[in-house]
């Protein structure tokens, strides 16, 4: 479990044994992602692997993760020739089959050959596709590279460099004085609120979806909230904007949930008790999606069963809504620069 969460859970005294068997989890995935991948390309090592990373995604870049978790990854492409996306893509699908894991959704966000460029060339305007946009933000916010990682680390650099462009030279002087960097900040926010209106369309086209609805409420809200905390928080953790793109790069390396807790000694009383109440329920739907609970959220089991559990949901997502009003609208760390800047 993340150093954050650590830390968070001691000071308000809650237990995370769901988060803590996720991280472990997690671990061992990534391990053994990474082990059957290079079996599968040692006959067969691609060219130029300096320039490709497979990078994943979801719960188990974000340490939370169970043994029957999807994974959701794409090839992330900078340069490399196109044998070598090929064979790194196939080999991918191979180790997927193997472990009898779901392949990524169908909506072509994952699974696929990612060209670097486009996440930090496009970013607004038309060619900004809700896909591209989507591949940049978690990136950005819940990513590891499988492979060696130093595509990953160079992308990263460069969105990041692009969000703080209007904050370093030649655009102002490197000991100008740090602000919240809006570019990015709207960005997040713009990711959320796509989230939100992608779940309605797919809640009018589909039908309800218990699972997808309690991710959107829970976890998806913790996805923005951890990074929003970091952003919001900038001019208040460095003085001056040559420290910039160094603060964004260590604090969105955390993934979102520990992202948000790591603030915890800086909060007041209430606002610590809310932090406590948010761990424990986040804590409680991840014992949920990892334990038999979740095929009845995904529509098995009795309709009873169905709408209990649905319920206890509902209680989860009010109590982490709760909290994190608590935390943003009314702590003294957060409520000024939050009016500033996260609606208007």
């Amino acid at each position: 479990m993340h150093e954050y969460l650590a830390k968070a859970a001691k000071l308000t005294g809650v237990e995370l044994p769901a988060l803590e068997e996720a991280s472990k989890t997690s671990d061992k995935l990534l391990k053994n992602y990474k082990k059957r991948l290079y079996e599968k390309l040692s006959k067969d090592t691609p060219e130029d692997m300096d320039k490709t990373d497979i990078v994943l995604l979801g719960s188990i870049a974000r340490g939370e993760a169970s043994p029957k978790s999807d994974c959701d990854y794409y090839v992330l492409q900078h340069g490399a020739p196109a044998n070598t996306t090929r064979r790194l893509t196939m080999a991918m699908e191979r180790v997927l089959k193997d472990l009898e894991v779901r392949k990524p959704g169908a909506q072509g966000v994952f699974g696929e050959i990612v060209v670097a460029a486009n996440l930090y060339e496009s970013i607004g305007l038309e060619l900004d596709s809700n896909t591209n946009m989507t591949r940049r933000v978690l990136l950005l916010s819940e990513s590891k590279p499988l492979t060696e990682g130093a595509t990953h680390e160079t992308v990263f650099d460069h969105i990041l460099s692009r969000y703080c462009a209007d904050y370093t030279p030649p655009n102002r002087s490197k000991d100008s004085e740090a602000r919240v960097p809006r570019y990015l900040l709207n960005d997040l926010v713009r990711y959320w609120r796509t989230m939100a209106v992608d779940f309605g369309t797919k809640r009018w086209r589909d039908g309800d979806s218990n699972l997808r609805l309690a991710k959107l409420r829970i976890t998806r809200k913790i996805l923005f909230a951890g990074p929003l905390a970091t952003v919001l928080l900038t001019d208040q953790k460095i003085r001056t904007n040559d420290q910039l793109q160094d603060y964004l790069k260590e604090s969105l390396a955390a993934p979102p949930l520990a992202q948000l807790a790591r603030h915890i000694d800086l909060l007041e009383d209430d606002s610590r008790e809310a932090m406590g109440i948010l761990l424990q329920n986040y804590d409680q739907f991840i014992g949920i999606l990892s334990g038999e609970q979740r095929s009845v959220l995904e529509g098995k089991g009795s309709a009873k069963s169905r709408e209990e559990l649905k319920k206890q949901c509902r209680v989860i997502g009010d109590k982490i809504q709760s909290s994190l009003e608590q935390i943003f609208y009314n702590d003294r760390l957060f409520k000024d620069t939050f009016q500033k800047y996260a609606v208007f």
